[in-house]
C-alpha cells in the first residue's frame, strides 16, 4: 500500500488531477510540492553516509549513481552492457521532468537546448529525436518603458543586434568557450578569470541590456553576471546567436527517451526511490555501492560492480565517495549550488505571451515565463494553456530554507502579482486556475569565474570510480551532461 507520502509524490509527478482548495484570498488552487525530495539527502549530510556497506546482493559490470540526463546517458550509451542505475526520486530525469495540465505538456525545469552538432545531434538521431526550433519570438524582453512591447524589436533592437554580431563573431572563432572545457583554447581559458560583466563591459556592450543579460545569466547560470565566468556566459550566450530547441513539456522528452531506451535493453535496469550513501572504489577488482530506501532508511542494500559511474552533483559525491584526495573534497564540497523554483500556471481560457521565453528583469519574485504550449503549434488548445515561470535565488540559503517551510502560497502570491504587472496580457482571456509549485533545493552549478579551472583540476577518476555530471564541465547544460557521459563510456572502454 502508498503511504501519504507515495501517494502525494506520486500524483504531483503524474500531474494528475487532485481536488484542491483555494489559497487564502485568491480564486486559484496550489498544487502539491513536486520537485528535490531533500529529506534522505539531508540524512546523508547528517550522518548517514559514514554507514558500513552491506554485503553485496548482486553484482553488475557497470553501476551508475543518478538518474539525471548524465547518469541517463551514460546508461544509454552502455544499454547492452549489464548495467543497474539508482536513482533517488520516483522517476528519473533529474531537473528535466515534466508535468500535464489537461492536453498541455510543461516543463518542471529544464526547458530546452542549443547545439546539434557532433556528438550531441548524433545522440539524438540514437535516442529517435527530432529535434525543432522553439517558435518565434524565442526571446521577449519587457521592461517598463517599453509597456507590453518587446524591447529586443524596439529601443534595445540596435544594442541587441550588435551583441549577437559580437557572440556570433566569437562563436565562430578557435576562441570560443566551447565543450569538452579539456580541448579549450588558452584564449578562451583566460574569459575564465572574467565575470561576464566584466567581458561585457570590455566588450563595450550597451549598458541597457545588463538588466536582461543579469536576468538570464541567474536563470540559466545560477547567479547575476557579475558572478559568472564570462567563459560559461559567452557559451550560454551563443544562443542569441543562433536558434534554441524545445520538445513539449521541455528537457523531460530527452530523459523520457533515454529511460525507454534502457528498459527496452532488459528489465529491471533502473531503481528509483534509492538513495546511494557510499560508495567505496577499488585499485583492482570491483568497486560497492551502498543505498538505501527512500521510505525506511533502515533497509539498506549493495551491489558490487566493476566500474561505478557517479552521475551526481559534485557537492553530493564528495560526501558518497570515499577514499577521496582531501583537497579535491574540499573543493568539491565548496562549489556553490544555485536554489530555484518553478511555478507552472494553469489557465483556463486562451492565454499567450507573445513569445517562447519573455524576460522580465524588473521583476523581483522570477526572471522569465515559458509559454509551454508555443511549441505545439496548430495543435495549441484555444481554451487553456500553461505559463511556466522561472524563479531562481538571488540568496540560495535563504531559498532553500524556504522551500523546505513549503508555505507555497507565501510563493504564489508575488508570483502572480508580479505575472499581471509584466505580462497583464496573459490574463486578458483567461483564468488562472492551479499553480503547481516544484522546487529545486540545489538546482545546479553557480558557474563563478574560475570555475573552468577548478573542473579541469578535479580528478574525475578514483579508481574504478568515475565522476560523470555536467558540473564536470563548470555549467549546467543538457550539452554538458552529454559530454560527460561521453568521456565516462570513453574511459570505460580503454579499461
Amino acid at each position: 500500500m502508498l503511504t501519504r507520502r507515495q501517494a502525494i509524490a506520486t500524483l504531483g509527478a503524474t500531474g494528475a488531477a487532485l481536488t484542491l482548495p483555494c489559497a487564502a484570498g485568491t480564486d486559484y488552487r496550489i498544487g502539491p510540492w513536486t520537485g528535490d525530495n531533500f529529506v534522505p539527502m539531508h540524512a546523508i549530510r547528517d550522518g548517514l553516509a559514514s554507514l558500513p556497506l552491506p554485503a553485496p546482493e548482486r553484482r553488475t559490470e557497470v553501476a551508475i549513481v543518478g538518474g539525471g540526463l548524465a547518469g541517463l546517458a551514460v546508461a544509454t550509451l552502455l544499454r547492452d552492457r549489464d548495467l543497474l542505475l539508482i536513482e533517488r526520486e520516483a522517476e528519473p530525469g533529474g531537473v528535466a521532468k515534466s508535468g500535464k495540465w489537461r492536453d498541455v505538456d510543461y516543463a518542471l525545469g529544464s526547458a530546452y537546448f542549443v547545439d546539434l552538432s557532433e556528438p550531441y545531434g548524433a545522440f539524438y538521431d540514437l535516442l529517435g529525436l527530432v529535434p525543432k526550433p522553439a517558435p518565434t519570438p524565442e526571446n521577449r524582453l519587457v521592461i517598463s518603458r517599453t509597456g507590453a512591447s518587446n524591447a529586443l524589436d524596439g529601443d534595445l533592437r540596435g544594442p541587441y543586434e550588435k551583441l549577437r554580431a559580437q557572440i556570433r563573431r566569437l562563436v565562430e572563432s578557435r576562441d570560443f568557450p566551447r565543450l569538452p572545457i579539456e580541448l579549450a583554447s588558452a584564449g578562451s581559458l583566460a574569459l575564465d578569470r572574467l565575470s561576464l560583466q566584466d567581458f561585457l563591459r570590455r566588450e563595450q556592450v550597451d549598458p541597457s541590456l545588463f538588466g536582461y543579460l543579469d536576468a538570464f545569466s541567474l536563470s540559466a547560470l545560477g547567479a547575476p553576471s557579475a558572478e559568472i565566468s564570462a567563459y560559461a556566459g559567452v557559451n550560454f550566450l551563443s544562443e542569441i546567436a543562433g536558434r534554441i530547441y524545445a520538445f513539449p513539456g521541455g528537457n523531460a522528452a530527452l530523459a523520457k527517451a533515454m529511460a525507454a531506451r534502457i528498459a527496452a535493453a532488459g528489465t529491471g535496469r533502473i531503481v528509483t526511490g534509492a538513495s546511494v550513501y557510499a560508495v567505496e572504489p577499488a585499485a583492482g577488482g570491483e568497486a560497492r555501492l551502498a543505498w538505501f530506501d527512500g521510505q525506511d532508511s533502515r533497509q539498506t542494500h549493495c551491489v558490487a560492480a566493476k566500474w561505478v559511474v557517479v552521475a551526481a552533483p559534485y557537492f553530493f559525491a564528495a560526501r558518497i565517495v570515499r577514499g577521496l584526495d582531501p583537497a579535491a573534497k574540499t573543493r568539491m564540497q565548496g562549489l556553490r549550488q544555485g536554489g530555484y523554483l518553478v511555478a507552472n500556471c494553469c489557465f483556463e481560457g486562451a492565454t499567450s505571451t507573445g513569445a517562447y521565453d519573455c524576460w522580465t528583469p524588473e521583476a523581483g519574485s522570477f526572471t522569465d515565463v515559458v509559454d509551454a504550449g508555443s511549441v505545439l503549434g496548430d495543435a495549441r488548445p484555444k481554451d487553456h494553456g500553461v505559463l511556466t515561470v522561472y524563479a531562481p535565488f538571488r540568496d540560495a540559503d535563504l531559498g532553500r530554507r524556504r522551500m523546505r517551510d513549503g508555505d507555497g502560497a507565501a510563493f504564489a502570491a508575488p508570483l502572480v502579482g508580479e505575472l499581471r504587472r509584466f505580462l497583464p496580457e496573459a490574463f486578458a482571456e483567461a483564468r488562472l486556475a492551479e499553480m503547481r509549485l516544484t522546487r529545486w533545493g540545489h538546482h545546479h552549478l553557480v558557474a563563478a569565474p574560475g570555475v573552468v579551472e577548478t573542473m579541469r583540476a578535479l580528478p574525475k577518476r578514483i579508481g574504478n570510480v568515475l565522476l560523470a555530471h555536467s558540473d564536470g564541465q563548470g555549467m549546467p547544460a543538457v550539452e554538458s551532461a552529454i559530454t560527460e557521459a561521453h568521456r565516462a563510456v570513453a574511459a570505460i572502454g580503454r579499461g
